[in-house]
């Protein structure tokens, strides 16, 4: 199954999980990225994973296309204060601290979406939003 990966912008297809490592690959060369990984052309479709990274810091959202259902990581709930995030469209966000996750796991966390075709990971502890 064919997924499209957006890379801070830069869009391509991912056909396998392979694929989708040589693209993380790059993605770590950035010092912050925006990365979606869909299987529809948009991302509000569903079902879709993003991936927000500055640094050590990221966090994942999933889309679920269906009823509007979104959720996102969760991380240490006891950890206080926010990250600030670069989008692709050049705006920064701020995003709790308590979302983020570690790197190493929202790579994996990508890795089970395209091998299940989009289903939300469950290595990954999520609330709805």
């Amino acid at each position: 199954m064919t997924m499209e990966l957006n890379l801070h912008g830069d869009a391509r297809a991912v056909d396998t999980v392979l694929a989708l490592e040589q693209a993380l690959t790059e993605a770590r060369t950035l010092a912050q990225c925006e990365l979606w990984l869909t299987l529809a052309a948009d991302a509000e479709q569903g079902p879709a994973l993003c991936m927000l990274r500055n640094g050590g810091n990221a966090w994942l959202m999933y889309l679920s296309g269906q009823d509007d259902l979104s959720f996102h990581s969760l991380g240490d709930e006891e950890a206080d204060g926010a990250c600030s995030y670069l989008l692709a469209n050049g705006q920064v966000d701020e995003y709790p601290e308590a979302w983020c996750v570690d790197v190493a796991l929202c790579h994996r966390a990508l890795a089970e979406f395209v091998a299940t075709g989009g289903a939300r990971p469950a290595s990954i502890a999520w609330q709805a939003d």
